[in-house]
């Protein structure tokens, strides 16, 4: 059976009026009739009720409505896909990260990526790890570097570990300690980023189990507004290794039980991946390989 005609299909039934359907599909009503009735003459049954120029599909034709759309809309993918793939340079990629992330570890594998394929085009989208996973799956974004945090709805690939530390004023209590157990922070005011960047939920969490909730009166995202909320004295904060610098004024003590934070390439479990996504992907995590893991498991 041939695709154009449950395009055709598709057409009138979205118009609902044959003149309506040609004039969207840049057709003729005399040839959106001839592959209507040639669609219901294949599948012996009425598709469409007439009303004069206007158009209702009939309950066969309503069942049928689903299964063409995914025929359709399955088929078209796959050709897009196999012409992606004969010209893996020409394409496009959307790619999202939290922003510290872009700019202190991914900006020179881009760079480099960019330079290795210079046909293709890379858009960098800035968001939280929360708001990057929900426009992956909403198909906003081709894939995104996050940091996981509870039951995983994309597809993803591990990309390194970072060591969290503990940053305090170099004259606080714990600033001399070679390390901090977790406990000794059930009294302290910690600095942690909003609830969508997951690094502070990894945070947060291994705290509870140390049997305490943190009190975290602020929030910020922005590494450099946490160290100066730290250095007034307003708290301390767990943060990633690759945040730390400049410490001006702080000290960074490592946590007794090690904590991290891991780092993954996620995209969407339901649509094709493109080959210019798996080459950025590849590109990636060849950048961040020789990133040293952390000691320890959150």
């Amino acid at each position: 059976m041939e695709l154009e005609l449950f395009k055709s299909f598709l057409a009138v039934a979205e118009a609902r009026s044959f003149s309506r359907a040609a004039t969207a599909a840049y057709s003729t009503q005399s040839t959106l009739s001839r592959q209507i009735a040639r669609l219901e003459k294949e599948l012996c049954t009425k598709l469409f009720e007439r009303h004069g120029r206007h158009v209702e599909l009939t309950f066969n034709g309503q069942l049928l409505l689903p299964m063409a759309q995914a025929i359709v809309g399955r088929t078209e993918e796959a050709i897009s896909l196999m012409r992606e793939q004969s010209q893996p340079e020409a394409s496009r990629v959307r790619f999202g990260a939290v922003g510290n992330v872009f700019a202190l570890m991914l900006t020179p594998i881009l760079v480099s990526f960019l330079a290795d394929h210079p046909r293709l085009a890379v858009d960098l989208i800035e968001k939280d790890d929360a708001e990057l996973e929900e426009a992956v799956i909403s198909g906003e974004l081709d894939c995104a570097v996050i940091t996981p945090w509870g039951s995983a709805r994309t597809g993803s690939a591990y990309l390194c570990s970072e060591e969290i530390l503990l940053v305090v004023p170099q004259q606080h209590r714990l600033a001399g300690r070679r390390a901090v157990p977790r406990k000794e922070l059930a009294n302290e005011t910690i600095v942690l980023p909003r609830a969508t960047m997951n690094a502070g939920n990894v945070v947060a969490d291994a705290l509870r189990r140390a049997g305490f909730e943190p009190k975290s009166t602020y929030r910020a995202n922005y590494p450099e507004l946490t160290k100066a909320l730290v250095r007034r004295g307003l708290g301390v904060a767990p943060m990633p290794r690759g945040l730390l610098e400049p410490l001006d004024g702080l000290v960074a003590v490592p946590f007794s039980e090690p904590l991290s934070r891991d780092l993954v390439f996620i995209y969407p479990r339901d649509r094709p991946v493109t080959a210019a996504v798996r080459a950025l992907m590849a590109h990636v995590r060849s950048g961040l390989s020789p990133a040293a893991p952390a000691s320890g498991s959150s």
